[in-house]
């Protein structure tokens, strides 16, 4: 058995526009990611931040 190969090369896809359930999604998901605390370094005592590498003077 033998099998021919077409080896032109592939275009591109074109692109779609968002659906509103995407777009919805999408804010829903950004609007939580904002409301995640962050770790504040400053309100850490010198003991966490020695033990988490902030007092070595590397950073």
């Amino acid at each position: 058995m033998s099998y021919a190969v077409d080896r032109e090369p592939v275009g591109v896809l074109p692109f779609r526009e968002l659906t509103f359930w995407q777009r919805l999604s999408h804010g829903i998901f950004r609007r939580q990611r904002a409301a995640i605390s962050r770790l504040d370094v400053t309100a850490l005592s010198d003991h966490l931040k020695r033990d988490l590498g902030f007092l070595d003077g590397r950073c």
